[in-house]
């Protein structure tokens, strides 16, 4: 059997937290290969991990091991190779991730805008199609405080997979309204695994954890800083 490429690679990883009231993580060994889907518990609410998917997309360099893109160290690379390579990945941002001054469509397409030479009319039909999986009727729009927050989970879930990416980092994308998001957003994954995506989903919702549907590769849980082998 052909082995499959190597996303990420996370060897002996140790992030220090990026905010006071984030949590650092150590010695990380994981790897993400091409289909992969990779279930990581979480400790509860009151506790963000965001140096997890940070150090996996080269935004913090770890103070111990290395971390690898498609083979390539993120440290190695120039800032035109960053910013290339950071256009193949798409986030649900545990925090939102949302500029206040933008509207919501804005919002959504701007990564896309930023990564790609397509018109800003195919852009917004992609996402359209994305939408419509969620049960919208197309791009959702409107100001972000007036937005309801099933809209802005299923709106991040649309500027994540926008352009085909091939490292997905899902940092609660279902939290408090799993019901509403779940569906497509299981869609788009198996979507997304199928030509070949990696994914890495960050969970502390009971719902997630038990949901047949899901079917990871592997089942991870985040006691203290330390990343363990679920043992369920």
């Amino acid at each position: 059997m052909t082995e499959q490429p190597r996303i990420v690679l996370l060897e002996h990883a140790t992030f220090l937290p990026p905010t006071p009231c984030g949590r650092g993580i150590e010695d990380v060994n994981l790897i993400l290969g091409a289909g992969d889907l990779v279930l990581i518990r979480l400790e509860p609410r009151a506790v963000r991990l965001p140096s997890l998917a940070d150090g996996a997309s080269g935004l913090i360099a770890p103070c111990e091991g290395r971390v690898a893109f498609n083979g390539n160290s993120w440290q190695r690379m120039s800032a035109l190779q960053t910013s290339r390579t950071r256009g193949q990945i798409g986030r649900v941002f545990d925090d939102g991730g949302w500029i206040s001054s933008m509207d919501l469509a804005e919002n959504i397409v701007l990564a896309r805008r930023h990564h790609s030479r397509k018109p800003d009319r195919e852009i917004r039909e992609e996402a359209d199609e994305l939408a419509r999986l969620f049960g919208l009727p197309g791009l959702p729009n409107g100001e972000l405080s007036q937005v309801h927050h099933d809209v802005l989970l299923k709106a991040a879930c649309i500027r994540a997979f926008l352009g085909r990416p091939i490292l997905l980092l899902l940092e609660r994308p279902t939290d408090g309204a799993h019901a509403e998001v779940a569906p497509g957003l299981m869609r788009l994954i198996v979507i997304a695994r199928h030509r070949g995506a990696a994914i890495l989903w960050l969970t502390a919702e009971t719902e997630v954890w038990d949901d047949r549907e899901i079917r990871p590769d592997r089942r991870l849980r985040v006691s203290g800083t330390r990343l363990l082998p679920d043992q369920r």
